[in-house]
């Protein structure tokens, strides 16, 4: 019995942020009955598309993860978005369960924002050796209101390499043995093969980190160097990752050759400003005030991360307090090894340097020559790796607070966490969201006109009437045709193939024919769904 209150006292106050933070945020977009999921009748159910793909390769029912039947007959279709194939395993699991595509989707969505506070409570709990403040931290890693703008991009649900990479980091700096190293570059390649845009944006700051930690213990790692056996494995782990990433990046390479890049001019409104960092979505219970800072930005809605009250004040405060201790020669005796905590503070400044743009100036230009910056447009995605640094200052932060054993720490410890949940909390029916029963009435629709076709059929979805976007009706006829096993010339991604936009926005049989005249394809049969 001693036993198991011991481990309640250990885990009460973790599973608490959790469940709080399930409850009150994550669940507020799902529903607590589970009705709807994140995103909208597009890109989310994209994603769902993409997850699906890759648990149909896993399983065997696909001989390609890239040549996906969509937009046919372009091959390796999938390289024109993420395949998320990193994180697909943990989908896949609830299909094997049995769950449906748009339920396995939801719970796909809770698992990553389980393992995104799991993950950062676990690096932030040893960096201070402080269990409230590790909470308070992932709370804000996992829960912040600027994700609300994200929810719209699936993509970036799998966040949780982000700690796990920096905290490979922190510890390399401090040991300086070659299997943190590795583990290191290996948590970045894993986020890329999670998602593209978050795997090169987290490299920025584990880069970062690495030079400031040789700059910074430059003796030591000058020695190291000298000894042949420590720098082959530091050589042998950078060769072996980049084997490891290589089977995922030479199929977007090719594609790059192809479809080119994209014009830094046309890019830089997509970066965020000051006032981004100050900008909400509709729905904060105490944010309002902050509703129409960047509303004149041209896509103003990726702007939108404002990453709450107490983990802005936080980042204000603990800058205040190192800056302050940097000049007064003191350093920090609470956390691990002096200085960490000082290398951590200027990897998230730059970081933040990096992707930020003033009056059309950025520095983000000398990254977006290097390779894979140059294909990404929505710069506004890296709150989602910024908020590591908010989750960490917001840990320091609270870590003195807790120092001391107050008589009442848990009273406030458990105020704190309610203040928290308050603070990043979003009125429900004001997060993007869509109900699940109106995706699966659109596609059962179409799986019941389609039902009599044979698998490997060709079919074209061509609507006599339209009444929304034309993607949405893209992606209904992708999704009723990857559950009969069917070819689908209809089709959505990031871009569309030369020849493809007339259909993708026209679904008719001239849109049709041309988009056959581009490819030189002749197919005897073609089903045409109307």
């Amino acid at each position: 019995m001693w036993q198991v209150l011991k481990v309640i006292q250990k885990i009460w106050p973790f599973s608490l942020g959790l469940v709080l933070g399930l409850y009150f945020i994550t669940l507020n977009i799902t529903g607590k009955d589970f009705t709807c999921f994140p995103g909208d009748l597009g890109d989310a159910r994209f994603n769902t598309y993409i997850l699906e793909n890759a648990h149909k390769f896993f399983t065997g029912q696909n001989k390609s993860l890239w040549n996906a039947p969509f937009m046919y007959p372009e091959h390796n279709v999938i390289t024109y978005s993420d395949n998320l194939v990193g994180s697909a395993p943990f989908y896949s699991i609830f299909r094997l369960i049995g769950y449906y595509r748009e339920t396995s989707f939801q719970w796909w969505f809770l698992i990553m924002t389980v393992l995104s506070y799991s993950c950062c409570y676990f690096f932030l709990n040893w960096c201070f050796k402080n269990k409230y403040a590790a909470v308070l931290g992932a709370m804000v890693f996992a829960f912040s209101m600027a994700l609300q703008s994200q929810i719209t991009h699936a993509q970036t649900f799998p966040r949780f390499a982000v700690p796990l990479a920096l905290w490979m980091g922190v510890l390399f700096m401090e040991r300086q043995k070659p299997v943190h190293f590795f583990a290191a570059l290996f948590f970045v390649v894993y986020q890329l093969y999670c998602g593209i845009y978050l795997g090169f944006m987290l490299s920025v700051p584990i880069a970062l980190l690495l030079i400031f930690s040789i700059i910074s213990k430059r003796k030591i790692f000058y020695q190291k160097i000298k000894n042949y056996k420590w720098s082959g494995m530091i050589a042998a782990s950078i060769i072996i990752n980049i084997l490891i990433v290589l089977p995922l990046m030479l199929p977007y390479l090719h594609r790059a050759k192809q479809v080119g890049l994209n014009n830094y001019e046309n890019i830089i409104l997509n970066i965020p400003t000051i006032k981004s960092y100050f900008f909400s979505q509709p729905g904060s219970i105490f944010w309002g005030f902050f509703d129409h800072t960047c509303s004149s930005y041209p896509s103003s809605w990726d702007h939108q991360i404002f990453s709450g009250g107490i983990a802005t004040l936080c980042i204000i405060i603990s800058g205040v307090i190192i800056v302050s201790r940097i000049f007064s020669k003191k350093y920090f005796h609470k956390f691990v090894i002096d200085g960490s905590l000082i290398v951590l503070f200027f990897t998230g400044l730059v970081t933040f340097l990096f992707f930020i743009h003033f009056n059309h100036f950025s520095f983000y230009k000398f990254l977006f020559h290097m390779p894979g910056f140059g294909s990404m447009r929505a710069i506004q995605r890296i709150i989602n790796v910024e908020l590591i640094f908010f989750a960490i200052a917001t840990a320091f932060v609270f870590s003195k607070i807790f120092q001391n054993k107050w008589k009442f720490s848990i009273i406030i410890f458990i105020l704190f966490c309610i203040v928290m949940i308050a603070d990043n909390y979003y009125k429900e029916g004001n997060s993007y969201r869509t109900n699940k029963v109106i995706s699966q009435s659109r596609v059962n629709l179409l799986i019941k006109k389609m039902n009599n076709l044979k698998p490997g059929s060709i079919v074209s979805y061509e609507p006599e009437k339209i009444e929304t976007g034309p993607i949405e009706y893209q992606i209904d006829a992708m999704l009723a045709s990857q559950s009969l096993n069917l070819f689908s010339i209809n089709g959505y991604s990031a871009t569309s193939p030369d020849g493809y936009g007339n259909y993708w926005n026209a679904m008719n049989k001239n849109s049709r024919e041309e988009w056959f005249r581009k490819k030189c394809f002749s197919p005897d049969t073609v089903y045409v769904i109307h």
